[in-house]
């Protein structure tokens, strides 16, 4: 079943540089306006741990969401910056109970990020569908995931 236009945000591809809160806030903005949001489609975009911070504080508000695309989200960041964005998306990703699928790959957060998302994992019994494809998770991380 498709999901209808009118409850997805799409980012999708702008190749926006996002550091701090200020620079994602007019997003923030119009996401807060989208009504029985279903799906959110972020990637293709780079995400600084202050604009995860303030994104995840909006997305936890969405009860409604149902699929979170956030590949491609952390180019050009730095480990810890990646480490304490995935803990700030997953903490709100955690809060929406009719979530079904996230697609966090091509972020290349490795061991680490697998980590930052193990609450998320073990407690989101839900999820239907993962995708975690070109991460470099290695076998810590796979076996952190499993």
């Amino acid at each position: 079943m498709a999901i209808p236009t009118d409850r997805i945000y799409s980012l999708e591809g702008k190749g926006l540089k996002l550091t701090t809160a200020e620079d994602i806030e007019p997003y923030l903005a119009e996401l807060r306006d989208v009504e029985n949001l279903e799906e959110v489609r972020l990637n293709g975009n780079t995400l600084g741990a202050e604009a995860s911070k303030a994104l995840a504080s909006v997305l936890k508000t969405k009860k409604t969401l149902k699929v979170a695309t956030l590949h491609d989200i952390f180019t050009s960041r730095l480990k810890d910056e990646v480490k304490e964005s995935v803990v700030a998306i997953c903490e709100a990703l955690g809060e929406l109970p009719d979530l079904v699928e996230v697609n966090l790959s091509d972020n290349a957060f490795g061991p680490l990020g697998a980590e930052s998302m193990a609450p998320f994992l073990a407690r989101h019994t839900k999820l239907e569908v993962l995708k975690l494809n070109n991460n470099g998770l290695g076998i810590q991380g796979g076996t952190t995931i499993a």
